[in-house]
């Protein structure tokens, strides 16, 4: 009886734990993926794209041709299919602009009067059929991508040396609805033929654009500048070569993620926020152990007031997760279920979208926890947590961050500018929790020397006369 009591409850465990993700249809039919999803509350309907022919319901098959809309029971076609020329076609995401559905990628399709449209289409939503945007984009453009993902009063067509609409070839062109428009402060560029554009966006009244690309303002290439109306300069505190795959602004703060680590000149690991000036490494940020040089962020999603990454990567501030991470302002959190990819690896998780206030999550899926679930995921967990992390060094430290650092000429010197007049203690610890310096300031800035001490994380705090106390970190490189 005993035995069989503990199989029972034994049982009722695994599928207790199953029940925080289930599965959206079957999959998709040979070795493709779903990609991207994108929650449209205009049509009711979840889309997703990606690499895909064909997507499985529990009893038929759909023809998406890189392009299927769930309905919250099943798969179907968002549109006419983009059958083009092109039998490798990819969907890389979907927004809307001004009321209207666009889609993005490598794909090609007629148009009515027999020309080709690759990359970018526009859905006319009463005949199902998708469209150019004013103008064919010609064959082999490599201008593939619309940004930002959250357009407000523009929408740019960026990727590879390209052109649209007859206009000089360039790597980025505004599109206002109706027309494409060149972009002049991309002429300030210094010309190379691997330049590449990812995003364009605007951010505290100034322009960023993220890519690869010849440095305008010194040598080398760079991967993240800005534009101040006037002149282009670097983003303070981005010191890598490596590439951001995602952005996102919530409540005044900027997020990024991608491929960066702060061994490298980034200024977090994975990811990391940004106020304008300053940094944040979200409490270390995300690793891949054994290897934490190949992880990856790939998407980022607001959902209940909170941050969640994913990609690739098992760690969020050392605690151990499955490719997806939630960050609440103070601390990360995994979510319950191993998501796990062929032969029990990880699974590279390319995208999530909100929909009907519910998180959907898709990538190169499956299983999660041993039961088959391919491709699209619907978490239905509610506010059930997995491990959370915890630090070495307490980061609590009352008002937020309100610090300013600057680099001074050495390796390891920095002057700390506090919020108000001395007097101000400010101390330095180390990654352990050893403290590893103290200085007394009068007025409102000390320098900071840790010229004696080896390369890595610091945090600094500091504490005035009056009890305020404030926090950040700096990279000793």
């Amino acid at each position: 009886m005993k035995l069989l009591l503990a199989a029972v409850l034994a049982l009722l465990a695994q599928a207790g734990i199953a029940q925080y993700w289930k599965a959206l249809g079957r999959g998709t039919i040979g070795p493709t993926e779903v990609q991207t999803l994108y929650g449209d509350s205009v049509s009711e309907r979840l889309l997703a794209g990606g690499t895909f022919m064909w997507i499985k319901n529990e009893h038929d098959t759909v023809l998406g041709d890189c392009q299927a809309a769930w309905n919250g029971t099943r798969w179907d076609s968002i549109a006419s299919p983009i059958s083009g020329s092109n039998s490798a076609q990819q969907t890389h995401w979907y927004l809307r602009f001004e009321g209207r559905l666009y889609a993005c990628g490598f794909f090609d399709f007629q148009l009515p009067n027999s020309s080709w449209n690759t990359n970018l289409a526009r859905l006319n939503e009463e005949g199902t059929q998708w469209e150019a945007l004013g103008c064919s984009n010609p064959p082999n453009s490599e201008i593939a991508t619309l940004v930002p993902k959250e357009p407000d009063t523009t929408l740019y067509a960026t990727g590879y040396k390209g052109t649209v609409c007859g206009f000089p070839e360039s790597c980025v062109f505004r599109y206002d609805g109706s027309a494409f428009h060149t972009w002049p402060p991309f002429e300030d560029i210094p010309y190379d033929p691997g330049n590449y554009v990812g995003y364009v966006f605007d951010y505290q009244g100034m322009t960023y654009m993220t890519g690869t690309l010849q440095d305008p303002v010194g040598a080398g290439t760079v991967t993240f500048l800005r534009y101040t109306g006037t002149t282009w300069e670097h983003v303070p505190g981005w010191n890598t070569q490596s590439p951001i795959k995602e952005i996102l602004i919530r409540n005044g703060i900027l997020y990024v993620a991608g491929a960066f680590h702060e061994s490298s000149g980034g200024p977090g690991n994975l990811v990391a926020s940004f106020d304008g000036e300053n940094w944040d490494d979200l409490d270390g940020g995300l690793a891949y152990y054994p290897i934490p040089m190949n992880g990856v962020a790939m998407d980022l999603e607001w959902y209940h007031g909170k941050l969640l990454v994913s990609g690739f990567f098992n760690r969020a501030g050392g605690a151990e997760c499955s490719s997806i991470a939630q960050w609440d302002g103070t601390q990360w959190c995994g979510f319950p279920g191993e998501i796990r990819w062929q032969f029990n690896g990880l699974s590279l998780l390319y995208d999530m979208a909100v929909w009907r206030d519910s998180l959907y999550v898709c990538g190169g899926i499956n299983t999660v926890d041993g039961d088959t679930m391919r491709q699209v995921i619907q978490w239905i967990g509610g506010d059930a947590i997995g491990n959370c992390s915890t630090t070495a060094i307490d980061q609590t430290v009352g008002t937020p961050t309100r610090l300013i650092i600057r680099t001074l000429p050495g390796s390891a010197n920095w002057e700390v500018e506090f919020p108000g007049s001395g007097p101000w203690v400010l101390l330095a610890y180390n990654s352990i929790g050893q403290s590893v310096g103290q200085w007394h300031a009068s007025s409102n800035k000390v320098p900071v020397d840790l010229d004696g001490e080896p390369p890595g994380l610091y945090l600094l705090r500091a504490e005035s006369a009056t009890g305020q106390r404030l926090g950040t970190k700096i990279l000793r490189p």
